[in-house]
């Protein structure tokens, strides 16, 4: 199995539309979790990282 991609993000919520070589797949919107400062994507796995310095919305 690949090594899933890791983006760092600055936003608590993201959007993935997967990459142009897997083929792509359906545009999600997720959410930065506040625990792990994670999101994984369900169709593509790629993982998004909140950024250290970032820092979450009060209603997150």
């Amino acid at each position: 199995m690949a090594k899933a991609d890791v983006v760092t993000v600055t936003t608590a919520s993201v959007e993935c539309a997967g990459t142009e070589d897997a083929g792509g797949h359906p545009r999600v919107s997720l959410k930065i979790d506040a625990e792990t400062r994670e999101a994984h994507c369900p169709y593509c796995s790629r993982i998004f990282k909140l950024h250290p310095d970032a820092k979450l919305d009060a209603g997150h």
